[in-house]
């Protein structure tokens, strides 16, 4: 054996070449970072938008309300366009967010239950005047159909108030009363709030939701019977 030979088990052991694995991106972060870019790109935009505006206003030289009607034509692009971005935004969300709430809903009284009057029924509640739904009223040249029916609820005293002199009844008045009531209005029986949903003369009938939080309501009672 020469001095340049190499015992076999001496000869170095080739290595094995290693793989380096990179993680890939998860997809929410992914999302988030797309996401973010869009927005930056949309808020650069709105922004140009912004100074384009602001140094035409600056360089516009028109008097009185010339000037004017022109800053408030560029009042309103600007706020188109900042509406344009909110839309925007608002999509990109909706499209990264499979479960998103819906937009634009606009949300009615949380109502308890439905009750249902026929004419000549009586209304429940109230300790001091019994309410009966005399009718159903329609009401010409209204400016649409919610207005061009009402319906009609009579009211009186349970006891009469009565005027007595010497002893001998002189004046007995229940304070009979009709009162007018139209669909969304709000009224107020006892301890229980309705708000009134539908009226129909074909039925002769109206439909008041309980609203399930009467303490909570804001809106003005078109009557009002402890």
């Amino acid at each position: 054996m020469t001095q340049t030979d190499v015992p076999p088990d001496l000869h170095p052991t080739p290595r094995e070449p290693q793989q380096i694995v990179v993680a890939a991106p998860s997809r929410s972060l992914l999302g988030t970072a797309v996401q973010a870019v869009v927005l930056l790109l949309l808020l650069s935009i709105l922004a140009a938008v912004v100074l384009v505006l602001f140094a035409v206003v600056a360089f516009v030289n028109v008097p009185g309300q010339v000037a004017g009607g022109v800053g408030s034509q560029l009042g309103g692009v600007a706020a188109q366009a900042s509406r344009a971005v909110s839309g925007a935004q608002q999509a990109l969300q909706n499209a990264t967010d499979p479960n998103h709430p819906p937009s634009g809903l606009t949300y009615d009284n949380e109502l308890a239950s439905l009750q249902v009057w026929h004419v000549g029924d009586g209304l429940p509640g109230g300790s001091e005047y019994v309410l009966t739904l005399q009718g159903i009223k329609r009401r010409e040249g209204a400016d649409s159909p919610d207005t061009a029916l009402y319906a009609v609820v009579h009211a009186q005293l349970r006891q009469p108030r009565e005027t007595r002199l010497l002893g001998q009844l002189v004046r007995s008045d229940a304070d009979p009363h009709d009162l007018a009531v139209y669909k969304g209005e709000t009224f107020r029986i006892g301890h229980a709030l309705y708000r009134v949903n539908w009226i129909s003369q074909d039925e002769a009938s109206l439909a008041a939701g309980a609203l399930r939080h009467p303490d909570a309501a804001t809106q003005s009672l078109k009557f009002d019977y402890p």
